[in-house]
């Protein structure tokens, strides 16, 4: 006869999958370095989603410098978004042993490496591996934010936070093409 076991105790600060209380893995931070951390995750969101529309408003020029069709020059726009849906859920699944801090820091680094790899693309093939880049940024980082904010926040602020976060998204949204616009 097997000895019953009991599960092991499980309380408020403890995760059953984690050895370690939650609060090692997320110490509580000042409300004003929170609300700073939450200010970051905006403007990190409105660059990215800047970075994914500001094309639009670009294709005919980015396709006469590439000697391409408007047609092809678009598949810049379309890449990003596709890798962007592939990488929203990945990103996260693969990242889950890292430091979610390092994870975000490095996905701001990829949207700047991106851009700036876009911005110097001298055929279609270059601008596009540029913007697949982007694509894994923008669906990693755009995946993470909502639950890095719920550690950021306490609970009765966190929807203040995630909307703080998407007005980043409505900003980026009406301003970028009017940039791309003035920009080309």
């Amino acid at each position: 006869m097997t000895p019953h076991r009991e599960p092991p105790a499980v309380s408020a600060t403890t995760c059953p999958d984690r050895p370690e209380p939650l609060d090692a893995v997320a110490p509580a931070a000042p409300a004003d370095a929170r609300w700073l951390a939450v200010t970051s995750l905006a403007l990190g969101v409105f660059g990215l989603v800047t970075a994914e529309f500001l094309p639009a408003s670009l294709l005919t020029a980015m396709a006469a410098d590439l000697h391409v069709s408007d047609g092809a020059a678009g598949q810049a726009v379309t890449a990003t978004a596709l890798v962007g849906a592939v990488a929203a859920p990945s990103i996260p699944l693969l990242t889950r042993r890292f430091d979610r801090k390092s994870v975000m820091l490095a996905l701001t680094v990829l949207l700047v490496v991106s851009n700036a790899l876009a911005a110097t693309a001298a055929s279609l093939p270059m601008l596009l591996s540029a913007r697949v880049l982007l694509g894994i940024a923008l669906g990693g980082f755009w995946s993470m934010s909502a639950a890095l904010t719920m550690r950021l926040v306490p609970e009765g602020l966190f929807a203040r936070a995630m909307s703080f976060i998407l007005t980043g998204v409505s900003v980026a949204t009406v301003c970028a093409a009017p940039i791309g616009a003035w920009m080309g």
